[in-house]
């Protein structure tokens, strides 16, 4: 955490009256105490423009992820089109960070809020009706950026114009209603896979309409953006306690991401990282990533192919996945507290690789009905170990580096991004040349890699779990 914040840290105990929502101080101000007020008490918490960014995670977190790779297959015929366009998609979100300092420094919140709605709308819109690579590259790419756009002012609503002891459930509610979005939109995307694809993407487009509508309720007025002199306090954000509030995210990150830029103090400081444990763990990280966006891309098209599973139930089982992965987050933060973060964070990928692994042997072995069966749950095991992953890298990252907090969180971001944005191409030249069973072993193997990597930062974390089992 930077040096100027103050935040929700564990790792010592706070002085008196230095932050009220530290969760080593007594009373209403410890993070059982928040979680107990913010779930007791939601409507302090929830303005009307969270029911927009609802809607947005019912397009671009449900309808988008299912519905446009089963009609770049249809149409185009060549595995490769889906890693490409859906690339594109997720190479939007590395102009968060641009997006972010020109919304603080020009005080365009909204424009750049209401924008995104709107491109993303035109965007979607279009898609049907264009038949070739080369429109739905830098259609794909204006919507993942139009997302960024609304996700990032989203959190630079809360973090700008909240008091800062807000923030926690402030956002905590944001995500939840993100991810209800994302669950309903994933319900819908399993109706309109086995009707009219089209037909469900230009109704997604047609949802940022009252998006746009319902955004502009709740929102801070345009003359407190105006008058504003606010300092940059995403920077303080102590993600290791958000982590543990209500957020479902495709990929576990990506453009859902809160948003935290690779700054000048990461750059600066990057190749004095390298070789440290933080280094390591970014390394564990990209490995990660890199290795699951294949599925991600693939994954209603990948398990029609290999076990005969309809894309509508393929939808609905990952619907309730990721609305099961809700309650791992708070339980993922309890275990990381009591049991020290690299282990659980290990524990994840273990469980992360026993669902890709699950996947491989499947395809191996493909036994009808029964294999169809355990490869939704495998699927699901992937997704379910999500929440223990993203919990326990986040306080990893500020735990491992030597610089601040906020430097950390932005070389974290950065590295996911990027990794998914090369992931996911990669992946579809795997799949045109060696079939959809290479997809599970590229998951395999990021995992798998990535566990290794993060094995030798055990022993300070469970030195770290003991001494905080005995204050």
């Amino acid at each position: 955490m930077d040096n100027a914040g103050c935040g929700l840290r564990r790792q010592r105990p706070e002085p008196a009256g230095s932050c009220v929502a530290g969760p080593w101080n007594t009373g209403m101000s410890s993070v059982d105490n928040i979680v107990w007020k913010t779930f007791t008490a939601p409507r302090r918490w929830i303005a009307p423009w969270y029911g927009a960014y609802m809607l947005l995670g019912v397009l671009s977190s449900g309808l988008i992820p299912v519905l446009i790779p089963l009609m770049m297959v249809a149409i185009s015929k060549h595995l490769s089109t889906v890693g490409y366009v859906m690339g594109a998609f997720n190479l939007g979100s590395l102009v968060s960070p641009m997006l972010g300092s020109l919304a603080e420094s020009k005080r365009m919140y909204r424009p750049i809020f209401f924008a995104g709605f709107v491109f993303l709308m035109v965007a979607i819109g279009m898609f049907p009706l264009v038949h070739h690579l080369r429109f739905w590259l830098p259609l794909a790419l204006m919507a993942g950026i139009a997302s960024t756009a609304v996700s990032t002012c989203a959190t630079l609503f809360i973090v700008e114009f909240s008091p800062r002891e807000e923030w926690t459930s402030r956002i905590g509610w944001l995500q939840t209603f993100n991810g209800v979005g994302q669950v309903l939109g994933l319900v819908l995307a399993g109706v309109f896979a086995a009707t009219s694809i089209p037909v469900g993407l230009w109704i997604g487009a047609g949802l940022m309409i009252p998006a746009v509508l319902l955004g502009g309720f709740g929102l801070p007025k345009k003359s407190e953006i105006s008058s504003a002199a606010l300092s940059p306090a995403r920077l303080h954000l102590d993600f290791s306690s958000l982590a543990r509030f209500s957020r479902v995210e495709l990929l576990g990150g990506g453009m859902l991401r809160f948003f935290h830029p690779l700054n000048v103090e990461g750059l600066k400081n990057m190749g004095k990282l390298l070789p440290t444990r933080f280094g390591r763990l970014m390394l564990a990280v990209f490995c990660m990533f890199f290795g699951v966006s294949g599925v991600f891309a693939y994954f209603p098209i990948f398990l029609h192919h290999s076990f005969g599973v309809l894309p509508a139930a393929t939808s609905l089982a990952y619907a309730v996945a990721a609305g099961a992965a809700i309650i791992f987050y708070t339980l993922g933060g309890r275990l990381a507290h009591s049991f020290g973060a690299s282990r659980v964070y290990s524990g994840g990928l273990l469980l992360r690789l026993i669902g890709f692994g699950g996947l491989v042997a499947l395809v191996l072995v493909n036994r009808g009905a029964l294999s169809a069966t355990l490869a939704l749950l495998s699927f699901g095991v992937i997704v379910i170990a999500w929440p223990i992953i993203s919990v326990t890298t986040t306080e990893l990252a500020s735990e491992l580096s030597p610089i601040s907090q906020g430097a950390a969180q932005g070389l974290y971001n950065s590295t996911s991004a990027v990794a998914t944005v090369i992931g996911t191409p990669t992946a579809g030249a795997l799949v045109r040349f060696f079939g959809y069973q290479s997809i599970p072993i590229m998951g395999v193997v990021g995992v798998l890699l990535a566990l290794l990597i993060s094995l030798g930062l055990r022993p300070k974390d469970a030195a770290k779990a003991v001494a905080r089992a005995n204050v």
